[in-house]
């Protein structure tokens, strides 16, 4: 008797990031469709195509493809796509950042160098971290999707599956849902092996207040639990069965991040200079990551209404508060 699994095949794609091999999908429905192609390089179109040769599926036998988020190493491959041929399929808040909009991206250097001056970041560390991403977009694809959807909406060519938002990692992550086996294709809402960043992101519109990411995770790990996933396929690594089990790891994991943090703060500090306490041996390497762990926890600390914050300067400060932790 066939499954579900028996009509999705995993393909593990090279790149050149640190996170290693990122994993595509080939789900078999009413059209053939690829949930996410790798980086925008050779080696990994070469292992594609070899890949999809091996199940006796030509390139262009690909009807339509899924991004679960905007991330280089999930939507690169395009570049490579006849595009014209096939339909792209994405959630509505990855437009801006699939378009690779000049006014949009502007926008997006002008926040981070914005929020890492009120963060308290040396001065000389910051041009660095901006040029990061001209390179970081380099291994992407500028592309306009055909079909965008939303939380809810059944994903077409594919009956059964429905699109989950899962915020968190990206502002624009969704994950593909199968109700009736609790099969879920979940990019890197959860991977078995790492806990995905929840990366700082400027807001979608100028006018609105810069996003918690790591609020939103939280919110979407619980979301999730609640829905009864058997098997996650995940965006990187092995397949995930103790779904539940491991959300609550990771919900637990941030929770004790949290309160170490917050054992820090003694008198006043920037988040600079917590992420330098925090993450001594790297934030020099990784400050993008390392900066981002830190405000998200900062900001969790916020909400449970343990620290307080005030500017000094243009320069963000945080003291504990006398309500304390209380998770």
């Amino acid at each position: 008797m066939n499954t579900l699994s028996d009509k999705i095949t995993k393909i593990e794609l090279p790149t050149p990031f640190k996170v290693g091999k990122v994993n595509a999908y080939i789900v078999k429905g009413e059209k053939l469709t690829l949930i996410d192609c790798g980086p925008k390089t050779e080696e990994a179109h070469r292992v594609l195509v070899d890949h999809l040769h091996a199940h006796g599926i030509s390139i262009h036998d690909i009807e339509q493809i899924v991004l679960t988020h905007y991330h280089p190493d999930h939507v690169g491959g395009l570049g490579y796509f006849d595009i014209a041929s096939l339909q792209v399929i994405s959630s509505e808040k990855s437009i801006p950042y699939l378009e690779q909009n000049e006014e949009f991206y502007s926008e997006r250097k002008m926040f981070y160098e914005s929020i890492y001056k009120k963060m308290g970041v040396s001065p000389h560390l910051i041009p660095a971290e901006l040029e990061k991403t001209n390179e970081y977009l380099s291994y992407s694809a500028k592309i306009k999707p055909d079909i965008v959807l939303k939380d809810g909406d059944e994903v077409p060519g594919l009956s059964g599956w429905t699109v989950i938002e899962t915020p968190g990692h990206s502002p624009d992550h969704i994950s593909l849902f199968h109700k009736e086996s609790g099969v879920m294709v979940g990019g890197d809402f959860l991977i078995a092996h790492i806990s995905s960043n929840a990366l700082i992101e400027p807001p979608l519109q100028a006018n609105l207040p810069r996003p918690k990411p790591l609020l939103e995770y939280r919110t979407s790990f619980k979301k999730v639990a609640e829905l009864g996933v058997s098997i996650v396929y995940s965006g990187h690594g092995k397949e995930i069965t103790a779904v539940g089990q491991l959300i609550e790891e990771r919900l637990e994991a941030q929770d004790e991040r949290a309160n170490r943090l917050y054992e820090l703060i003694v008198g006043e500090h920037t988040a600079f200079e917590l992420c330098q306490k925090l993450f001594s041996h790297i934030y020099l390497w990784e400050l993008d990551l390392t900066m981002s762990e830190t405000i998200g926890h900062l900001d969790l600390l916020e909400e449970w209404g343990a620290i307080a914050k005030k500017d000094k300067n243009g320069i963000t400060h945080y003291t504990r508060t006398k309500h304390g932790v209380n998770t």
